[in-house]
């Protein structure tokens, strides 16, 4: 068809130009992979973005069409395509993960367009005609006469073509007429800092494809697995610690690991009750999307005693206490 309608064979003829100008369009995007793939999953909105579009009234999803490749141009009232359902898969992390962020890889394995039929289910794009009885629109109307003057329609689905407007004459070896093949590619999952349990990351139209519908997404729920030594509270850290009577009674001074590795001073040169509550500021969690912000730390003291006194320690701290 290029050669056919090419400016030199058809000089002054601007039918032909505009023409020549669409095959030469639609031929850029079926030699690329990546502008193919995009027709294959938006069709010709997803070419817009890489500045491939109609010409002069005649659209790309048009010219796709009369190569047999199918068109999914949404005109008015016609049936919008429907989006796969969304995956939700459990996220496990660490609360150290969430505080430095991490990046997982991840194989992915989803179901996509078979990549001989590009989706059609045929063998050859020629195996695919549209459906002489409904036009391609794959609904038929059914008019009834009720009465002298008076007669109703209704719109019933298209039993010639099942109400997919397009009739496929040949199977597809490689998928057997499913339209689908198994991919295997691989994922990257970004756990940013300060993320709260429960945040989601998002893959848009990373889930599996199903024939006539858009890829759903595929989204990660972050699930935070227990702490040993930590617990969170927003952007707040608690942490728990036992001292000894005598470092409850003089004071003490003394560190704590904190998740990344560094140490955090710890000291008190007064009496400290059970239970009590040291805060201690900016050595929290990173406040998500402000990761140079950080929340309070709260340590609680617990105060070990002896399990005896003797009548020695008995006098003595009755001489230091007197009642």
């Amino acid at each position: 068809m290029s050669l056919k309608l090419h400016p030199d064979k058809n000089p002054g003829d601007k039918a032909a130009a505009d023409k020549y100008l669409e095959i030469q369009s639609a031929y850029e995007v079926l030699s690329d992979e990546e502008k193919r793939r995009k027709y294959d999953m938006y069709g010709e909105d997803g070419l817009k973005e890489t500045g491939h579009g109609g010409h002069g009234g005649f659209s790309m999803d048009d010219l796709f069409e009369s190569f047999g490749f199918g068109g999914r141009k949404k005109r008015r009232g016609e049936y919008e395509m429907p989006k796969s359902p969304t995956l939700t898969i459990p996220l496990e992390v660490t609360l150290k993960d969430l505080y430095l962020g991490k990046t997982i890889e991840a194989s992915h394995s989803r179901q996509v367009t078979c990549h001989h039929c590009r989706g059609t289910g045929a063998e050859n794009p020629d195996d695919v005609t549209t459906c002489p009885v409904c036009k391609g629109s794959g609904t038929r109307i059914q008019v009834q006469q009720l009465g002298p003057g008076f007669v109703s329609q209704t719109q019933t689905t298209c039993d010639k073509c099942g109400g997919k407007g397009k009739i496929v004459s040949s199977t597809c070896h490689h998928c057997h007429g499913t339209k689908v093949e198994q991919d295997e590619s691989e994922m990257t999952i970004v756990i940013e800092k300060g993320m709260t349990d429960g945040s989601q990351i998002t893959f848009h139209q990373e889930g599996d494809v199903k024939p006539d519908h858009l890829p759903g997404d595929i989204v990660f729920k972050v699930v935070t697995v227990p702490h040993k030594r930590f617990t969170r509270k927003g952007d707040d850290l608690y942490y728990k610690t036992t001292i000894s009577l005598l470092e409850a009674l003089v004071g003490f001074k003394k560190t704590i690991r904190h998740l990344d590795g560094h140490e955090v001073l710890i000291e008190r040169d007064e009496v400290t009750i059970p239970g009590f509550v040291l805060q201690i500021t900016g050595e929290g969690m990173p406040m998500h999307e402000f990761p140079t912000q950080k929340g309070n730390l709260f340590v609680e003291f617990t105060v070990k005693f002896p399990p005896t006194v003797t009548a020695q320690q008995k006098a003595e701290l009755e001489r230091l206490f007197p009642k």
